[in-house]
């Protein structure tokens, strides 16, 4: 199982803030500080060694604390290159698709709900449809959402789960639960009967000297460990 996963869901569909009510990226992943780049680096084994990790995400941020790029990795290389783009009010509108070899492949979308205390509820995400690069002036997005995001919150209005839908699994959705701003918990549930399908529990073992989490244990329903180094680099 991918337990970066939930790191890079809560990033790229986090992605909103509204003038001076403005919650950055890296606020909505419990960072703190001028982070300039976050590298997940992934256990391939059940035990923590050192020496056994891969680069699994790779996130940059701009100055305003919103994400600008993201790479995904495999153990073999580089998989996507995205980049995401925001309005005058830091609320993303659009990402762009490229693959391991960084050449285009698509764009997308973002159309975003905001309630009346303007606090992002849901997120949809729309894939542009045909040759996005050769007609972009005449582009033309699929009516079915990719990928459906909704967030709640508690009385005070602090982000406590997010619930993703995806168009090609739509017998189940991907819900992240987070505690005093850190994400805790990531579980697959079936949305007919509710059945937990997986789950994995977030526990920070180690933080930085800004008080960031720099190690992570994550532990599987079936009690399984594994361990994620976070890199952290910051603007100077």
């Amino acid at each position: 199982m991918n337990y970066i996963k939930i790191f890079a869901i809560s990033i790229l569909l986090f992605s909103c803030s509204e003038n001076k009510n403005t919650t950055t990226d890296l606020e909505k992943i419990g960072l703190t500080g001028q982070v300039k780049s976050l590298k997940f680096e992934h256990t391939k084994n059940e035990k923590e060694d050192e020496n056994s990790f891969y680069i699994d995400n790779e996130f940059y941020f701009n100055e305003n604390g919103m994400i600008s790029e993201q790479n995904q990795y495999s153990s073999e290389g580089l998989l996507h290159f995205h980049s995401f783009n925001y309005d005058e009010k830091n609320l993303l509108i659009s990402k762009t698709y490229f693959n391991g070899s960084r050449e285009f492949v698509s764009k997308s979308k973002i159309e975003n709900v905001l309630n009346k205390k303007r606090k992002l509820i849901m997120q949809s995400e729309y894939r542009a449809l045909g040759n996005s690069l050769t007609d972009s002036i005449n582009l033309k997005y699929s009516v079915f959402p990719y990928q459906i995001t909704e967030f709640l919150y508690d009385s005070n209005w602090n982000l406590i789960k997010f619930n993703v839908y995806d168009r090609f699994s739509s017998n189940i959705k991907d819900v992240t639960e987070l505690n005093n701003g850190k994400i805790v918990k990531n579980s697959i549930v079936v949305i007919e009967d509710g059945e937990i399908f997986s789950e994995s529990i977030y526990d920070c073992v180690k933080y930085d000297s800004k008080k960031n989490c720099i190690r992570y244990k994550a532990t599987g329903i079936d009690s399984t460990e594994s361990f994620i180094n976070a890199r952290i680099e910051y603007y100077k």
